[in-house]
């Protein structure tokens, strides 16, 4: 044991005696100008140490500096600049004159992505043609060897400017980049990115692929986690895992995300490819699909619940689990700004097999649209939902303020109550429902709907239902009182059905103008004209009711009846439906229609031309 302590001893002294004459007879500062030379001839950048080098012994051997900085040719700021730089190299190579870097870390530093950080060519220089040629280090027997095995970025920060409005800061960036091979690097990344009050943390491990470097560049991302927090989002935030495949091009400048697997708060998941071309203005190229996708679980919007429809709602969130409902306050025209649009260029795709929207459940909902430079075109936006189907292809002008909207709504066979209710709207008419539309203006919410909006509607409604009066028996308990020819009618409920039912319509600015209602069932046929008002949420309509049977009894007063037509006007609150039903009238109009006839058919009979002639227009002017 004794002499085992006295060999690592001597061991420990013989490496502390070659770490202190390494220091002695190396000086790092011979290292300057070659490092200075090599990283200018293999990437262009000019690398400037502002502080001399000296070594660090403990607890590994390093090279240290102060303030370093990175700059491309004739760029205004520098790519990089750090605080310090340390370089972890190896001891023995250094005997044979070989500056072998296990690893070069830069702490705190400011990474730059910007116009100003970019390489500029001087306009009187001749341009050179690209090549991918590498150029060998040239020195002789005595020349040191450049051999980096891994760069670490701790504590840092990027800056990573597109344009000149547009800004991404990326913090606490925590890199590793680690060499397996040549032309193969392992990167671990680990970093937080905020913007407009919300934070994106996130960690990934990727394998790079750079063997057509710089020319092209390859990375498998084969773990993602994430997190997004902040204002608008739940308060638990959207979190999850995914992997893609990342390339880059540099001739014509592009970048892609393929082979996307991105899993969302343990229940949504996306599939696809994503591509930009990075010119003046960005192409995308969005292909997505997604076996289930809940909007309102990402957007922390709970189920809307079944509310007072007479109470009014602002259009805001009041918290991060509220979502937006119908507006009542003023919105200006000036709000509607899609101006952004014209920023750029895009094809976009998005399929899933079922999609969650304000506590609607969509299945095989499809996107597909196009945006040329503000104009967008939205080819193909429909699903199934409510046991029905729906599509609204919609064109939207961008490039001028008010965003103008122009859509052809088709709604088959939805069932209404469901839908009433997710819009938080009296449930006044059931069945299932059938829309075909042409509607445009400006804006593009609830309130731009009920306020800017005009157009056609033809509206079908199968099996439908009136809830809150019963017009059969209105119009049958009315005659009952009034003459014993009618029936009193029993309790029936308080309702009308309708085997069908059709509107044709105009909305203008909030207005429903009702230009022909008309409605079937066994035992009544319905014909109308009136309004309706989406602001106030009222009606006023004038009906023509032939009550064809349901009379009670059967004799020749209720013949007639059941060929008259009508007339009730219903008005009032959707929720709370009033009627006006004059049936003195009617019988009073009935009765001097019979007396008319009784009496042409007795002057008919007995009476001479002439005397005939007189009675008539006599009459007549009755």
């Amino acid at each position: 044991m004794k002499r085992l302590l006295t060999t690592l001893v001597i061991l420990l002294l013989v490496i502390v005696a070659g770490l202190a004459a390494l220091v002695v007879l190396i000086n790092p500062n011979d290292f300057r100008d070659y490092i200075v030379k090599q990283v200018q001839k293999k990437s262009g950048y000019q690398l400037v140490l502002q502080d001399d080098l000296r070594w660090h012994v403990w607890p590994r051997l390093s090279i240290l500096t102060g303030q370093i900085s990175l700059t491309a040719q004739n760029a205004q700021q520098p790519a990089i600049v750090a605080e310090n730089m340390r370089l972890d190299v190896e001891l023995l190579p250094l005997l044979s004159h070989q500056l072998s870097v296990k690893e070069v870390m830069l702490k705190e530093a400011v990474l730059r992505i910007t116009p100003d950080s970019q390489p500029q060519k001087r306009s009187e220089a001749p341009i050179a043609p690209e090549s991918d040629i590498h150029h060998s280090i040239v020195g002789g027997s005595q020349a040191w060897k450049l051999d980096i095995a891994r760069i670490r970025v701790a504590d840092s920060l990027l800056i990573w400017q597109t344009s000149d409005h547009s800004q991404l800061n990326v913090r606490d960036i925590n890199l590793l980049l680690e060499r397996s091979d040549q032309n193969h690097i392992d990167l671990s990344l680990r970093s937080k990115i905020n913007k407009n009050q919300q934070e994106l943390a996130f960690e990934l491990n990727a394998s790079l692929d750079t063997s057509d470097y710089p020319q092209r560049l390859s990375a498998d991302i084969n773990s993602l986690e994430y997190q997004l927090q902040g204002v608008g989002l739940p308060s638990t935030g959207i979190k999850g895992t995914g992997n893609a495949t990342v390339k880059y091009q540099a001739s014509p400048e592009s970048i892609s995300l393929q082979k996307i697997a991105l899993a969302i708060n343990n229940e949504s998941e996306l599939k696809g490819d994503i591509a930009v071309r990075l010119k003046d203005k960005p192409q995308y190229s969005i292909n997505l699909t997604s076996p289930k996708l809940n909007l309102d679980n990402l957007l922390g919007w709970d189920v809307l619940p079944n509310k007072d429809p007479q109470v009014k709602h602002d259009y805001r969130i009041e918290n991060n689990s509220l979502k937006p409902v119908i507006a009542t306050s003023v919105s200006p025209l000036s709000n509607y700004d899609l101006t952004f649009l014209q920023e750029f260029n895009a094809d976009i795709s998005f399929m899933a097999d079922k999609f969650i929207y304000q506590g609607m459940n969509i299945d095989n909902f499809a996107l597909k649209a196009v945006n040329d430079e503000g104009m967008t075109e939205i080819t193909k936006l429909s699903g199934n939902v409510f046991g029905g189907h729906f599509a609204l292809p919609t064109t939207i002008d961008a490039t001028t303020i008010p965003a103008k909207l122009h859509t052809k709504p088709l709604l088959q066979r939805i069932e209404l109550q469901p839908l009433l209710t997710t819009l938080a709207l009296p449930s006044v008419f059931n069945g299932q429902l059938s829309v075909d539309g042409d509607l445009f203006g400006d804006g593009y919410d609830e309130y731009a709907i009920s306020h800017y909006w005009r157009g056609d509607l033809n509206i079908d409604l199968k099996n439908a239902r009136l809830e809150g009066l019963n017009i059969p028996q209105l119009i049958r308990q009315s005659f009952s009182r009034v003459t014993d020819q009618v029936s009193q009618p029993a309790n029936t409920g308080d309702f009308t059905e309708a085997k069908s039912m059709s509107v044709k319509a105009q909305l203008e600015r909030g207005e429903v103008k009702i230009n022909e209602l008309a409605a079937t069932s066994g035992m009544l046929n319905i014909q109308g004209q009136g309004r309706a008002n989406l602001l106030k949420q009222n009606t006023d309509v004038a009906l023509w009711v032939q009550l064809t049977n349901g009379w009670g009894k059967q004799n020749e007063f209720v013949r007639r009846l059941a060929q008259l037509k009508i007339p009730l006007r219903v008005y009032g609150d959707w929720d709370k439906l009033q009627y006006t039903l004059n049936v003195e009238s009617v019988l009073r109009d009935e009765l001097q229609q019979k007396a008319k006839k009784s009496i042409q058919d007795w002057l008919e009979n007995n009476s001479s031309s002439e005397d005939r002639k007189k009675l008539e227009d006599l009459f007549n002017k009755k």
